[in-house]
């Protein structure tokens, strides 16, 4: 039996930096076009890294690196042929992790049982990229709890009829306009911010500072035009 007294170990920094190197070169690369991933979380945020990237954080390193990893891992169990699809709808890029005649996404979270809002807007919008009006939402819970019965990968189908999915069109091309007009002027205040339940968009940000200057400054604005209506 292999004991500690049988070998040396020392950590090796020389190796962690190298690793670290690395990717930070692959996840800082600056993405040409529109994105369907830029339209469904805070594309305020998304536009000040365009601005002004900064680097990523080793924690969201860890992140990105696991999720790729993941996906990887759940896209061979669909089978041969069932592949990632990429493309372009409507001037804007998207990759689809799984596309098996509609879209499949892939999620990962530590919430227990919250299904967020932007999952289901990035869904939707690959879905009106594919012109199928069926996908399937499919979660991985890596923090459960100790029910039994707690599903670990629950999968939600997700159905739009022909009125929804021309609402959801219209939604698409208002966020896309407002995310090219706002990118063309570099103007970060023309496009919505999202903060997440509890604020957890916002808690790493390293451009909170400046939106909350903008969300102040829009207060403002909204308060002087109220007050100037009722005199």
């Amino acid at each position: 039996m292999q004991t500690a007294e049988n070998y040396l170990m020392s950590q090796d920094k020389t190796i962690e930096t190298r690793v670290l190197e690395r990717l930070h070169t692959e996840y800082s690369k600056q993405r040409e076009g529109i994105h369907v991933s830029d339209l469904v979380l805070c594309m305020r945020q998304v536009l000040f890294r365009r601005i002004r990237p900064v680097s990523p954080t080793v924690k969201q390193l860890g992140y990105f690196l696991d999720g790729a990893r993941r996906h990887e891992a759940l896209q061979s169990l669909y089978g041969e042929g069932v592949v990632e699809k990429k493309g372009e709808f409507e001037g804007v890029r998207y990759s689809i992790d799984i596309y098996d005649g509609f879209p499949i996404e892939f999620k990962t979270t530590r919430a227990r049982a919250a299904v967020n809002e932007h999952w289901i807007r990035q869904l939707i919008y690959y879905m009106l990229a594919t012109g199928s009006k069926t996908g399937i939402l499919q979660v991985q819970r890596i923090m459960p709890s100790k029910d039994d019965n707690e599903s670990l990968f629950p999968a939600y189908l997700v159905r739009l009829d022909e009125e929804q999915f021309q609402h959801w069109l219209s939604d698409f091309v208002q966020r896309r306009d407002l995310f090219s007009n706002a990118t063309l002027l570099k103007e970060p205040s023309l496009v919505p911010i999202y903060r997440g339940d509890g604020e957890w968009v916002c808690r790493e940000c390293p451009y909170r500072r400046e939106c909350d200057e903008i969300e102040d400054g829009n207060s403002g604005h909204e308060k002087l035009a109220g007050e100037q209506t009722e005199g």
